[in-house]
């Protein structure tokens, strides 16, 4: 009886053994599968999205290539492909001399990060004129073929040697495409 007592204990303790070795064993393995399934399901959602995205871009360049030559153009006017910086300058230039209005300084500052095919970019604008200027300058700016969008303007009145002046600085966005 002592013998098969002893024998069951040293079956019982073996098998404890190995079942500790197999949890040891194996649970690793375990978690290591569980963390590729979920790498593999996070790569899974990036590539639907990176092909839901390009979905969308091939239909945008197929509409913008059916679109006739006139349309195409007027578009890539408005949101160029690039930011085209002295374009930019160059067109707001214009826009000021055509409304008498002198402009001090202009800074841009550009969005980093986003992952829009629209981008855009701050411009700031110092300048003076007067009253009969600005307004002018505004609707040149509204009717410009480049897309631009005044989000403030910021007014101050004063006179020099009798001449009415005003100092203004307006705060305008400008749109460029990247990726298409």
């Amino acid at each position: 009886m002592q013998s098969k007592k002893s024998s069951s204990i040293v079956s019982l303790i073996l098998l404890v053994v190995l079942v500790g070795v197999g949890i040891f064993w194996f649970k690793p393995n375990l978690d290591e599968d569980n963390a590729l399934k979920v790498t593999e399901r996070a790569r899974q959602d990036a590539k639907t999205q990176a092909e839901s995205d390009l979905a969308t871009l091939q239909q945008a360049q197929a509409n913008l290539q059916n679109a006739g030559e006139i349309e195409q153009q007027t578009i890539l006017t408005a949101i160029p492909e690039k930011l085209e910086q002295d374009k930019l300058i160059t067109s707001i230039s214009d826009i000021a001399q055509k409304n008498d209005v002198n402009i001090g300084s202009i800074s841009f500052s550009i969005a980093s990060g986003s992952k829009e095919n629209i981008k855009k970019a701050d411009i700031n604008i110092s300048m003076t004129g007067n009253e009969a200027d600005l307004i002018r300058l505004l609707k040149g700016l509204e009717s410009s073929p480049r897309k631009l969008v005044v989000q403030s303007i910021t007014v101050q009145l004063g006179s020099t040697e009798g001449i009415e002046r005003v100092n203004f600085s307006i705060s305008l966005e400008a749109y460029y495409q990247t990726g298409i």
